[in-house]
């Protein structure tokens, strides 16, 4: 691929002082007159891992180094100088936005809340923008990467032993707790005293579901980065300590509202620089002005946009499996990849989920909350207000299950909500519904990111596909879902509303094996409810760690290729986690900090 040249590149960054100088770049403290031409290090993507590995850099350097941030959002949490703020916000409060309060969690992600927010680029999933990413949109629960996992599948230097300290120092800078209300009360708690002694019967145990777990099934109430009533995770953990206020220090800049377009390399796969696009603000149709930022002679480009567009930045830049561009550009005419790496976009992967919804009628005091009812919870929103207490302060899933199919290491999670499916007060959503999601912890389909002509991700075809390893996920669904069935039907107050012998599937048989697995493979939505092949947005390994050719070398996080490019996002997870994977990526961010932290 050709590459810009220097003085292209020189010009470019000149560019961008003059624009500095007029406010359009931001993240300059007064000080500073203008920004650097070039930069010591160049982070894409300031989301779960960026926002860490951006902290730990700049503690290592100071003002010795200069450090930019791309990221396509701004600022999120009040704290760093966020402004969406909440429509039940007193006037003349300023101290929370959507991100900060946990219990908006259920109006975000492919919710009206959270549509601005959708990077555009991933157009099948939602993909959050903003600094701290994904963490400022989902729900935050915190699980551990099985031990026997990192030990099995990871390289040598990525083993238990080697990633237990990073956990450890997450979880002093990041709270968790499964009563995240400051008076300590767990607030929709009838799901969990509904289904709990059905786990127990079934010789499950109740546990902390955040640590590691070596018993076959073990459940609680979930375990979520929370502190003072308050989201918490890298943006209050890490970087809110080099940045308070959101006011960047000397040595550390951001470009926000800003995408980077492509990588430019020399002819000895050294990153010299970034071509981006620059929007006026969130409104991501908007048109952009376009300009590069260019790295010093040995300046380190760390790549941090998430699993789908980190590689999506470096197949457009000409880095990628040689020999593979008809299938990662289907219909497009595209030279081969300057820089061949085979694993880059190449083996992603998600958790996959199928739900079903219950009515209850028993004798267990049980609601089912709305979130969105800002009315109808006037007077939980005060308590919120005054004392970072009641629902608010909790997200919204109330029961987690986590059990092993077979061996040690957990394959199947139920997790319950407790609100109905579709529109509230819809024949799926009544006053007593609730909501059971089973998931995959670890299925066996993988796939490769492809682009279209705009240079968007097409939908991954993992979802339970037609393959042999689909058919494999397909089998445990259906069993697993079976199984749920079956338990949950113990409980003669449950009963089926939206699944297997329910209003929405009247002609499918709950005690059926075979119509179950319809349930699972079929035609998705119906009545507008989306509850089989469910996109969880836990991806991966699509640029793994790895002790063989390609990939990235887990002893300097350089993908191999190329000289100064590194990955730290769940891009490099090798395989996927059975659990909920953020806890994992703030551990690998915050170790990459360790690794980097000599560039």
């Amino acid at each position: 691929m050709p590459s810009i040249s220097r003085r292209k590149v020189l010009k470019a960054g000149l560019a961008a002082g003059i624009l500095s100088q007029f406010g359009l770049l931001d993240g300059i403290a007064k000080a500073v007159e203008r920004p650097a031409a070039s930069y010591d290090a160049i982070i894409v993507g300031g989301g779960t891992a960026g926002a860490i590995v951006a902290a730990r850099l700049y503690k290592a350097g100071g003002r010795r180094k200069r450090i930019l941030i791309i990221e396509a959002g701004g600022p999120t949490a009040a704290s760093i100088g966020g402004t969406d703020f909440p429509p039940w916000l007193p006037a003349g409060r300023t101290d929370l936005t959507i991100f900060d309060v946990p219990g908006e969690y259920s109006q975000m992600a492919f919710m009206p809340l959270g549509k601005p927010y959708q990077l555009t680029e991933t157009p099948f999933t939602f993909q959050g923008i903003g600094l701290g990413g994904n963490s400022m949109f989902n729900g935050m629960l915190f699980q551990t990467n099985p031990p026997a996992v990192f030990d099995q599948r990871w390289p040598a230097r990525w083993h238990w032993e080697q990633m237990r300290p990073y956990f450890k120092r997450v979880r002093r800078r990041v709270p968790v707790t499964n009563t995240p209300s400051t008076d300590g009360i767990a607030f929709n708690t009838g799901p969990a005293l509904i289904a709990h002694p059905l786990y127990a019967r079934a010789g499950w145990i109740e546990a902390d579901t955040s640590q590691p777990f070596k018993a076959p099934g073990y459940y609680s109430r979930p375990y979520v980065a929370v502190g003072d009533g308050r989201r918490a995770g890298p943006i209050s953990g890490y970087f809110q300590e080099v940045a308070p206020a959101g006011v960047p220090v000397p040595g550390l800049e951001i470009l926000r509202f800003t995408k980077a377009d492509r990588i430019v390399f020399d002819k000895s796969g050294r990153a010299t620089a970034v071509e981006y696009t620059r929007r006026p603000g969130l409104d991501q149709s908007q048109p952009g002005v376009r300009g590069a930022v260019s790295l010093r002679r040995g300046g380190l480009l760390v790549m941090a946009a998430g699993a789908l567009v980190t590689p999506r930045l470096l197949l457009l830049s000409g880095v990628g499996p040689r020999g593979r561009e008809a299938e990662i550009f289907p219909g497009q005419s595209r030279p081969p990849f300057a820089i061949d790496n085979q694993r880059v976009g190449v083996g992603v992967y998600d958790h996959v989920m199928t739900m079903v919804t219950y009515t209850y009628d028993g004798p267990v005091p049980y609601l089912a909350y709305n979130y969105g009812d800002y009315t109808g919870h006037a007077a939980d929103l005060d308590k919120y207000l005054s004392r970072g207490s009641g629902p608010y302060a909790q997200y919204q899933p109330v029961s987690i299950l986590n059990y092993a199919t077979e061996g040690a290491t957990p394959s199947v999670e139920i997790f319950l909500n407790p609100n109905g499916a579709g529109t509230p007060g819809g024949k799926y959503y009544g006053p007593r519904t609730l909501s059971a999601f089973l998931m995959l912890l670890d299925p066996k389909a993988r796939g490769i990111i492809t682009l279209d002509a705009k240079g968007n991700v097409n939908y991954p075809g993992i979802y339970l596909p037609n393959t042999p390893e689909g058919e494999e996920d397909k089998a445990l669904m259906a069993q697993a879902v079976f199984d749920m069935l079956q338990l949950f039907a113990q409980d003669p107050g449950l009963k089926i509303v939206f699944g297997p012998g329910g209003l929405s599937h009247p002609q499918l048989k709950p005690d059926s094996l075979a119509d179950v697995r319809t349930y699972v493979t079929g035609p998705s939505p119906v009545d507008g409810v989306h509850f089989n092949r469910l996109i969880i947005n836990h991806y991966g390994g699509t640029a793994a760690l790895s002790d063989d050719e390609g990939g990235v070398d887990p002893k300097t996080l350089i993908l191999r290729g190329t000289k100064n490019v590194a990955v730290v996002d769940a891009s490099l997870i090798p395989t996927i986690v059975p659990a909920h994977p953020v806890g994992t990526i703030m551990a690998i961010a915050d170790r990459a900090g360790d690794v980097l932290a000599h560039w």
